[in-house]
């Protein structure tokens, strides 16, 4: 009866514990469903958005025509003359604003402030992403020690045991309890490691809590196995890059519409002239002879579109060469960070080490450095994996 009891209740609480373990699961929030988050409730996110769409309202104000003119006289005449009233309303019309070439500045405008925006959010979600993936290598590293201070604690209540029996000398259990306590003082570091990192994420969340608990990546991202195959994609989507490949355009557009500036400028309207005695009624027209306003609008443009072609064979440049150096560290840390996982993997001997420690089989001392050894080693190759996402984040941010 007893041993049924017993059993029901193991029973109980292995339910008990897959339960929590599902629910842990499914609330365990991924780095992509942070990244969606802090997208949707970043501030800064919010106020480049503001900022962007300010802009395209006052750049689509710049492909109207010039505001109509409105003009009312009145004078007073000499006695037996009466007086006489004059109405004139007029509009100007410019050869830019009437072939479109106005607008489709307009346009080009309005993808810069596009792409500006593109540029913010990519800064900031690559913050959020390196920042989720400091706090996973730390959740990871969390784990392995509590397994450390686990094993830590084993020791000490081990040779306070063996102490009692006679079997042990103080040394050895002050050198357990040392150990133990260095265990708990990394452990308290990692944990303010997470808070701080945890506390990055809510700030770039709006303010709004952010939960990861994963200690594994689990990111859909992998090395490119070809350099330059895989740039002339990148490049196409850097907003950087496009943005100084767009000035370019823009400015041989304005080049297009300073050299039609010189085109004289109609002015079109209605005017009516009213006396006591007469009135008179008809059209208005007039032109705008640009002699003075316009000089040297395209010399400028021509030099404007110089120095934007120079910005962008820069950029260009720059940002190759920096994706370049960037890929062969991502490279270099996989294959680091593989090499060591697999050599990690083989000298696993942490429950070996406790058991054969517990028997008199090795001294405290050999156990307390061929543990530290290991875990020294174990916190290299996390650091290892970490650097690896890191680099490749950075690689791979254009596709955010």
């Amino acid at each position: 009866m007893n041993m049924n009891y017993l059993n029901i209740n193991k029973l109980l609480l292995v339910i008990c514990i897959c339960a929590v373990t599902s629910f842990a699961a499914t609330a365990q929030t991924s780095t992509e469903t942070i990244l969606r988050q802090i997208e949707a409730n970043n501030p800064q996110l919010k106020a480049a958005a503001a900022e962007a769409d300010a802009e395209k309202i006052e750049n689509r104000s710049r492909a109207l025509l010039e505001n109509p003119e409105f003009e009312f006289n009145y004078l007073w005449g000499a006695d037996g003359i009466g007086n006489r009233r004059d109405f004139r309303v007029t509009q100007a019309f410019d050869v830019a604003t009437l072939t479109g070439m106005k607008s489709r500045q307009v346009a080009g405008q309005n993808e810069m402030s596009a792409l500006k925006y593109k540029s913010e959010r990519l800064n900031v979600l690559l913050e959020a992403k390196q920042a989720c993936i400091d706090l996973i290598y730390y959740n990871a590293l969390k784990a392995e020690l509590s397994t450390h201070l686990e094993q830590a604690q084993t020791l000490v209540t081990s040779f306070e045991k063996r102490l009692k029996a006679g079997g042990a000398n103080v040394l050895d259990l002050n050198k357990a309890k040392v150990h133990l306590t260095t265990v708990r003082g990394q452990i308290s570091q990692v944990e303010v490691e997470r808070q701080t990192l945890i506390a990055t994420l809510k700030s770039l969340n709006g303010g709004q809590d952010v939960a990861l608990e994963d200690c594994d990546y689990g990111l859909a991202e992998n090395l490119p196995a070809d350099f330059d195959s895989w740039y002339e994609s990148a490049s196409q989507k850097n907003p950087v890059l496009e943005y100084v490949r767009q000035e370019v355009t823009l400015g041989q557009k304005q080049l297009s519409i300073d050299k039609t500036a010189w085109v004289p400028e109609l002015t079109v309207g209605y005017m009516s002239e009213l006396t006591t005695a007469d009135k008179f009624r008809g059209v208005t027209v007039g032109v705008n002879i640009p002699l003075w306003s316009n000089a040297n609008k395209v010399k400028q443009s021509r030099a404007k579109i110089a120095a934007a072609e120079s910005r962008k064979v820069a950029a260009e440049q720059q940002f190759y060469f920096d994706l370049l150096a960037q890929y062969n560290r991502a490279a270099s840390l996989k294959a680091n960070s593989e090499l060591m996982r697999a050599s990690l993997s083989e000298t696993d001997s942490r429950d070996y080490l406790l058991t054969a420690q517990s028997k008199g089989e090795i001294s405290m001392i050999e156990y307390l450095v061929e543990t530290d050894q290991y875990y020294e080693a174990l916190e290299q190759t996390l650091t290892a994996e970490r650097d690896y996402h890191q680099a490749l984040a950075q690689l791979n941010a254009v596709e955010l």
